[in-house]
């Protein structure tokens, strides 16, 4: 929890100086709870081990990454990546003694991995944690941190002027900022990524109560026992962050967050939690429209989204810049976190707008990538997918729901990834490795939740 709350308030991780904290805590984190190579088990993991699938597709992501930074003879590269050759000529970055590495800016790709093995690791220890409990108390903290996250965001947005925290403007150009985040679709990428999951904590809760109801119970009765405090603090966490995503205006926000929803109603279908859980979701949709009117001329909305064909031109004219370097570097990518970096050669003259981001994730991968990064991570996907498929079959608990909105607010995310490169803020890749855990973890003998 105060890993996440630290990413998130620290403007999303995007600054080196807001992660010392974060890897601190991860490398605690690592040493307590992952697995030894042995497969014993630490004394809090129960001895359980990730399945082999999405270990060894990880494990070669994270290898992939590495390699990309280590000096190969030139004559090498020239093979495997001609192009990177062709850049280091154009900007004199002459390799020494004839060796030099794939990455075309090796600052960037070290940033990259250490962020991408400090997400791994937080999925895997969080999944050892979640198999011998805490995965209610973790949501819990989700929730707290989105309410007060949401709540700074629109005081900020209502009166500090294009400045985070009041004070500090973004480094990067892009969309305005929103709350601490340097951009607000990134805002809501977490915003999709944390309403499901509370949803789902709240589907469980309610659902756990109405089987505590005694039958016969009159109608205010069954009001009083469901209106307790912690289902109102999670109704109260969920219409803030809806609140705020709208105030974001994010069209890709607003689309992963339908995209999770239809998700929702598609699991739910499937097994079906009781009528109260569906009232409880009813009265903060309702809630968290009405707010959203009060703070948002629905106006604006409709304007925004009547806007999208503008947008969609500027994005077809960046994919249709990003393609070359797709081309070009098919093996081995540019590098990881270089994008912005290869784009001083490839963005087209005379653009109206400096190019940073491929703004699509899946794109920005294959330029960055190449195919040697990009298998493992489509193994990777398609494997945590299979162990969330099976892991909602089995589960008969009252965690289905959680285990649900996890899914949830990732299929968000990947929706949303169409248009944006949202989880490459910190942040956002600490919140979507939790749900990943919470998604796939398997519930121990002694499992409280």
């Amino acid at each position: 929890m105060l890993l996440l709350a630290w990413t998130t308030f620290a403007f999303g991780g995007v600054y080196l100086s807001a992660l010392i904290v974060p890897a601190c805590l991860v490398v605690v984190l690592a040493l307590m709870f992952l697995p030894p190579a042995g497969g014993r088990g630490t004394p809090h993991s129960s001895g359980s081990r990730l399945d082999a699938g999405p270990a060894w597709s990880l494990a070669a992501m994270i290898v992939i990454l590495a390699l990309q930074l280590v000096p190969l003879p030139a004559a090498l590269v020239r093979i495997l990546s001609p192009h990177a050759w062709t850049f280091r000529e154009q900007f004199r970055l002459a390799p020494q003694a004839g060796w030099m590495p794939l990455t075309i800016d090796g600052a960037s790709t070290i940033w990259a991995l250490g962020v991408v093995i400090g997400v791994v690791l937080v999925f895997v220890a969080s999944r050892a944690i979640f198999e011998i409990g805490g995965t209610r108390v973790a949501v819990r903290g989700v929730s707290g941190t989105g309410l007060i996250l949401a709540a700074v965001s629109l005081a900020q947005d209502a009166t500090a002027h294009g400045l985070m925290y009041w004070r500090w403007k973004p480094i990067e150009e892009g969309a305005p900022p929103f709350g601490p985040f340097v951009d607000r679709n990134h805002f809501a990428t977490w915003a999709v990524l944390a309403i499901p999951l509370c949803l789902g904590y709240l589907v469980a809760h309610a659902s756990a109560h109405r089987q505590r109801m005694l039958p016969g119970a009159s109608w205010h009765r069954a009001v009083l026992h469901a209106l307790d405090a912690r289902a109102i603090w999670l109704t109260a966490s969920v219409v803030l962050m809806l609140v705020a995503l709208v105030a974001t205006l994010s069209r890709s926000g607003l689309v992963g967050l339908g995209a999770a929803v239809l998700t929702g109603w598609w699991l739910r279908a499937a097994r079906p939690d009781g009528s109260a859980a569906g009232r409880w979701i009813g009265a903060a949709a309702a809630l968290a429209l009405l707010a959203a009117v009060i703070r948002v001329n629905p106006v604006v909305v409709m304007h925004r989204f009547g806007a999208a064909g503008t947008a969609a031109i500027d994005r077809f004219a960046i994919w249709g810049a990003t393609m070359p370097i797709v081309r070009n570097f098919w093996l081995a990518g540019t590098g990881a976190g270089t994008f912005e970096t290869a784009m001083l050669v490839y963005q087209p003259p005379g653009s109206a707008f400096r190019i940073n981001a491929a703004h699509n994730h899946y794109l920005q991968l294959a330029a960055e990538g190449g195919l040697l990064l990009a298998i493992p991570t489509a193994a990777a996907a398609i494997a945590f997918l299979n162990a969330a498929v099976a892991r909602l079959r089995e589960d008969q608990s009252g965690m289905y729901g959680i285990r649900a909105g996890a899914v949830c607010g990732l299929i968000g995310v990947a929706v949303q990834s169409l248009w944006e490169t949202g989880l490459t803020t910190p942040a956002n890749g600490v919140l979507a490795a939790m749900a990943a855990a919470v998604a796939v973890h398997r519930a121990g003998p002694h499992h409280h939740g």
